[in-house]
């Protein structure tokens, strides 16, 4: 059996080694010879293991080598294993490194064990030389698998590695005993999970904390240009593991300030980011700012008033030294972007940097705001950059759950959580934002529901900000001009919203002047008094980050500052803009260049829903005058942009049936003559009409949103309209797609509705007549069940099975029949679709293969089977098809390990498997397993195919 301290040296070395070179993986090579010297480096040593610890740990009692097992647990050996590492990367000889480090361990073993100082020596030295033999291999494995940043180690990170090792040598021979060291970074942590172990949600006005546990939902971290929806990491602790160092950007209200308090409470309850315990430490920088503004004082020093004066724990001299130099810190610096004063910002940035330099181990985590960062960026060879993403759809519903089941005051109220869910899905673009989330569950608990128009539930979301945001903080400011201050921000918005082209901000004295322009002659008669009213009401909108945020500076040195959240820059123009207008005609022509231009959509939108409640039908009038205008011109982007507003339009205004059929009627005709001549291979398809395609689709999905006694009036005249005339399946598609142009945010209630009327009229168009001749009609009636499966195959082969041009263009929908019987959701006969599935796997079993002229142009696979066998069988024959497109991009020497990679990207085992016989050739027995779940038939016709018999498509016409 291992020696327990053997193996704890090669596991504590091992990691330390990665987590040395974590950080230089993440952006290039080095250069050939730094690379060269690693190597030789690591060629020099000899893993003696297990025999030179066992010499040199001979005569030791049991409890002195639970003692040295003791030390090797420890951050301090943790954090000196981490700066072996980092000598074996540095360029350069590091011996007198290496010893100052050796040096440094013995002390520490000798503080740790107690051994006597010949044995201490001695012990520590076969450490030391087994860590450096372990860390360089570690290094130098990780090179060769994955090349080493030319960022990594700048000539300043290499002297401020030395110097802080030089420091804590120093530190050591100077500290008799840790006791006091200990106690305080076990008091401080077990003060910091108390204090902030607890929270007071800032949307209610009760005072009650909850849990920080109770509503934090893990968010996700995009690094670099990922698309926000993919996984990316969950939590900043796994990610600055690996980086070392981290920024962490965001929008205002989207987390930054959660995200921190989170690793804090992590850290403090021993949850750090090495093995061993750690302590956080915290720095709100707008805090420290004003104490560095005032005195120029220290990071250290601010820490240690901190320590004393917010958590009652104040530190032994040398503590926080000793803790940041030893691995035994994380820290926290929250709210960069909360510095507004440039120039301050730009100090404390190089107060942060120098901090970094003088503490190269300890872990840093810093939080700032997106917009504004690179005016003031921190040095990006020491800090790894990623981004806060906004809430996807399975955060909203985990907060929202949490909030109402926590709260004070909801949870009595059962499935409010669900119905605030239902009633909030055509808001995401609110609800995507924690901060803007949690203020719509206050007010959905304090009103019962979200209003389904946007001019309500913005009208609300702002009057709760201005009227009960500082009230539920217990803030008292007095207002000012109280009565006209909404007037005065419309005003300001709608100015900010035109000027946008440059820039879109003011300077704090062009706010000032702009306000006092408007209030002279509104509520003052002199300018004085309007100046002064100006200059409180500038100062107000500063002082509520959700109001106005600094976005930088002018060349001259003054901030400029923005709406904080487009959603009430947007909501105050259009309120501004109907104060303007007396009437729709002049509506109309106020925003007409911008529904041409497609500009001000948003804005557009609820001016004319608050123009509808100020006139009544004003909203049929302003949709009747565009679509006489779009009726009365020739250019296609301008009808596409009137009519498409007009169509969005309908997700949020409930208009007249007789206008309602105007509005689908001239959709329709407009998406059928934009369907003529298109390709139905959408790489052909040219760049203007793709984008005139997502104009149609985003109409399409507005039309779908509409209230639900409006969809029966869409549908009929869908229909009707379809019904005249002699059209074929490009245009009737259209009646029996429409749950392909509901967008994935929109409930499942109306997702349903949409999938059961698209059943309801395949079943009332010509759809099986026109199966007989083309090959889209016959693939689409075979998955209504419309057309049996070996008839469809009787009139065009096997290849209707894979089809894959059936779906509206652009709308990214059905891939082919065997896709989406594989995969069965709520479109198509979704209750039938086992026995679908089955008649088609029946219908190509005897067809002669290849099914498919070409490559299937993607590929899918699930981590989990569906419970009908047939739906598993038209899975793997689709991932069957992919695989040979797969196979065309790849060469036999990456077969094995792109095999074993499926696994890890959450590939069910059958899948893998086929696969990996496929590539081989051979039968792979591991499938005996699933030999009954299918019929014998299918069964050997996959085996026949991963043993290279024959193919199932041919490689000759898709260009992948």
């Amino acid at each position: 059996m291992p020696d327990p301290i053997t193996t704890g040296l090669v596991s504590t070395a091992g990691s330390a080694a990665g987590r040395a070179v974590g950080p230089l993986l993440l952006g290039g090579a080095r250069s050939r010879l730094e690379r060269r010297a690693i190597r030789k480096r690591a060629a020099t040593v000899e893993l003696h293991g297990a025999d030179d610890i066992s010499k040199a740990l001979v005569g030791l009692s049991a409890v002195d080598r639970e003692k040295i097992l003791g030390f090797m647990k420890s951050a301090e050996f943790e954090n000196l294993c981490f700066e072996v590492a980092v000598a074996a990367c540095m360029p350069g000889n590091p011996e007198a490194h290496l010893e100052v480090l050796k040096n440094t361990m013995e002390t520490s073993l000798r503080r740790y064990s107690g051994v006597e100082d010949g044995k201490t020596r001695l012990i520590a030295e076969t450490l030391f030389s087994e860590v450096a033999a372990i860390s360089w291999s570690e290094v130098n494995r990780h090179q060769k698998d994955s090349g080493i940043s030319k960022r990594s180690l700048t000539p300043e990170i290499v002297a401020s590695h030395i110097a802080s090792a030089a420091r804590n040598a120093e530190l050591h021979g100077r500290i008799a005993s840790l006791v006091d060291i200990d106690r305080f970074s076990t008091r401080l942590s077990q003060q910091c999970a108390r204090i902030h172990g607890r929270i007071r949600p800032a949307q209610t006005e009760s005072g009650a904390r909850v849990k920080f546990e109770d509503l934090y939902v893990p968010p996700t971290l995009a690094v670099g240009d990922e698309d926000p929806e993919d996984e990316g990491f969950s939590d900043a602790r796994t990610l600055l593991r690996e980086t070392g160092r981290l920024v962490v950007l965001g929008d205002p209200g989207g987390g930054k300030t959660t995200l921190a308090l989170k690793l804090t409470i992590d850290v403090a309850r021993g949850l750090g980011t090495g093995a061993a315990l750690q302590t956080p430490l915290r720095i709100v920088l707008r805090e420290y700012a004003s104490h560095y503004k005032s005195n120029q004082e220290s990071i250290i020093d601010f820490l240690e008033k901190q320590c004393k004066a917010d958590y009652s724990t104040p530190a032994p001299e040398g503590a926080i030294d000793y803790l940041l130099l030893n691995g035994r810190a994380v820290v926290i610096f929250d709210g960069l972007d909360e510095l507004t004063d440039t120039s301050l910002r730009a100090a404390i940035v190089d107060a942060v940097e120098a901090f970094t330099h003088a503490y190269p181990t300890a872990p840093i985590l810093v939080t700032s705001r997106k917009v504004g960062y690179e005016m003031a960026p921190l040095d990006e060879s020491l800090f790894f950059v990623t981004h806060l993403s906004p809430f996807n759809g399975a955060q909203q519903k985990q907060y929202v759950k949490k909030w109402f089941l926590n709260v004070r005051g909801s949870a009595q109220e059962e499935g409010m959580a669900d119905r605030f869910l239902a009633e909030s899905s055509h808001a995401r673009d609110l609800t995507s934002n924690p901060l803007m989330l949690g203020l719509m569950c206050a007010l959905y608990r304090g009103e019962g529901y979200i209003p389904r128009n946007r001019p309500d539930l913005y009208r609300r979301c702002s009057e709760f900000l201005f009227e009960r945001w500082d009230a539920s903080r217990g803030i008292t400011i007095p207002k000012p001009f109280e009565r006209g201050i909404q007037f005065a921000m419309f005003s300001l918005a709608l100015s900010m919203l035109r000027n946008q082209g440059e820039g879109g901000g003011m300077t704090e004295g062009e706010l000032v002047r702009y306000t006092s322009d408007y209030l002279l002659g509104q509520q003052y008669e002199d300018r004085d008094t309007s100046d002064a009213a100006a200059e409180a009401f500038v100062k107000y909108c500063r002082g509520r980050a959700w109001v106005l945020t600094d976005v930088g500076t002018n060349p001259n040195g003054e901030r400029i500052y923005s709406f904080t959240h487009r959603t009430f820059l947007e909501y105050f123009s259009a309120r501004q803009l109907v104060r303007n207008s007396g009437n729709v005609e002049s509506l109309y022509q106020e925003l007409h260049a911008h529904l041409v231009n497609e500009s001000w959509d948003v804005t557009s939108q609820l001016a004319v829903q608050f123009l509808d409640e100020r006139l009544g039908d004003a909203a049929n009038d302003f949709v009747s005058m565009a679509l006489s205008e779009s009726e009365c011109t020739s250019e296609r982007r301008k009808k596409s942009a009137l009519i498409s507003f007009c169509a969005r339009l309908l997700e949020f205004i409930t208009l007249r049936p007789s206008v309602v059929r105007e509005v689908v009627s001239a959709l329709l005709r407009l998406t059928i003559q934009s369907y003529q001549g298109l390709s139905e291979d959408p790489r052909a398809v040219p760049a203007s009409h793709r984008r005139d395609l997502k104009v149609l689709n985003a109409a399409w999905a507005g039309i779908c949103l509409c209230a639900p006694e409006t969809r029966t009036v869409v549908n009929d005249e869908l229909m009707k309209s379809l019904a005249s005339g002699d059209h074929g399946f490009d245009e009737l598609r259209l009646a029996i797609s429409m749950a392909d142009f509901v967008p994935r945010h929109a409930s499942l209630e109306v997702r349903r509705f949409w999938a059961d009327q698209d059943r309801k009229n395949a079943s009332q168009v010509p759809l099986v007549d026109l199966a007989r001749r083309d090959i889209r009609a016959a693939a689409v009636a075979v998955l209504f069940g419309l057309v049996e499966a070996a008839q469809a195959v009787s009139w065009h082969g096997a290849s209707v099975m894979t089809e894959q041009k059936f779906a509206p263009h652009g709308t990214g929908g059905p891939e082919n029949v065997l896709h989406e019987l594989g995969y069965p959701g709520l479109r198509w006969n979704h209750e039938e679709s086992g026995r679908i599935a089955g008649e088609v796997v029946s219908a190509l079993l005897p067809e002669q293969t290849p099914w498919m002229e070409g490559r299937q142009s993607f590929i899918t696979y699930s981590s989990r089977l569906p419970l009908d066998p047939n739906n598993t069988a038209c899975q793997l024959l689709g991932w069957m098809l992919g695989m040979e497109l797969e196979a065309d991009d790849r060469n036999s020497s990456e077969e094995d390990r792109d095999v074993e990679i499926l696994a890890d990207f959450g590939a069910h085992e059958l899948f893998a498997r086929v696969a990996k016989a496929h590539r081989r050739g051979v039968y792979d027995s591991g499938l005996d397993k699933y030999r009954a779940m299918f019929t014998p038939e299918f069964f050997d016709f996959v085996c026949r195919w991963c043993k290279g018999e024959f193919s199932l498509s041919t490689p000759d016409s898709y260009e992948g």
